[in-house]
């Protein structure tokens, strides 16, 4: 229940933030469930530490590798022909973006090459350091997975050990558009 009160009082910044023009999600829809609200803070939280170090098992040869910013075409993984050896550990994120049919990849590829957009996008490193304050007060570990796998993550590191708690707003405010939108 505490979960779930803080990620619905994260939302309710978030929507705010959105309307103020201060916060974008560009990539996913504003909507409950992609926000963690209500029931379904609990699909979050098994995530949400920022300690966390992810790891996979999917079959090396069928693991999506190509760049994010590469115009290969994405093919989805076909695992009906895998066996069991052909299952892998690994340090995760493998893929460059999430699961085919999730995310529209060219917008994706054109989001992460804006910085009014990775500085304010509420699904990379800007709302994630935003919940991760909120509900842990601190940041990933300087080794960890996060700077390297999104955009900027070199930037925003370097902001959060300058600005620990404010980085958000401190690397995010020259991008805001404040005027009302309606």
């Amino acid at each position: 229940q505490k979960f779930e009160k803080a990620m619905n009082d994260i939302g309710g910044e978030t929507l705010v933030s959105q309307l103020r023009r201060a916060v974008t999600t560009e990539l996913f829809p504003f909507t409950p469930q992609n926000l963690g609200l209500d029931q379904y803070s609990i699909e979050h939280w098994i995530g949400s530490h920022p300690d966390l170090s992810p790891c996979d098992v999917a079959p090396v040869r069928h693991s999506w590798l190509r760049s994010l910013y590469s115009d290969d075409s994405y093919v989805p993984n076909d695992y009906t022909s895998s066996r069991s050896y052909d299952f892998m550990w690994s340090q995760a994120p493998r893929r460059s973006s999430a699961p085919y049919g999730k995310l529209d990849h060219t917008r994706e590829r054109k989001a992460s090459k804006e910085d009014d957009i990775v500085f304010r996008e509420y699904y990379y490193l800007a709302g994630n350091l935003h919940r991760w304050y909120k509900l842990y007060n601190k940041a990933p570990p300087w080794d960890s997975w996060v700077w390297s796998w999104y955009p900027k993550g070199e930037q925003w590191m370097i902001g959060a050990k300058r600005h620990d708690s404010e980085v958000v707003t401190k690397l995010s405010k020259q991008y805001w558009d404040e005027g009302v939108p309606f």
